[in-house]
């Protein structure tokens, strides 16, 4: 059964300028936009939680350094031995690590 519109010229016109079914340019616009407001949320996010920790910091960072300071005064004598356990970890890393022919 036959509509009766093959044998007009305007459906014939119609058919030749009707937009596709999917339009790929108007998908990725949208799909951009959409990006970019995630985006913009994520770093307002960001933004604000970096924000809260610099204020936190800022106010406890005078008392922190009044016990660090405290702290930091046993371990003045374990510096050269740290540094020594340092460099014999990393030479024993680096002759045990595989060797490729």
């Amino acid at each position: 059964m036959t509509d009766g519109f093959e044998d007009d010229p305007l459906a014939a016109l119609w058919s030749e300028t009707e937009a596709p079914a999917r339009d790929a340019h108007f998908e990725l616009a949208v799909e951009e936009r959409i990006a970019r407001r995630l985006l913009l949320v994520d770093g307002a996010g960001l933004l604000v939680a970096a924000g809260a920790g610099a204020t936190a910091l800022w106010g406890f960072w005078p008392t922190a350094v009044k016990v660090l300071d405290g702290l930091a005064g046993g371990f003045g004598a374990a510096g050269p031995v740290l540094a020594a356990a340092a460099a014999v970890s990393a030479a024993a890393w680096w002759l045990a690590r595989p060797r490729i022919a």
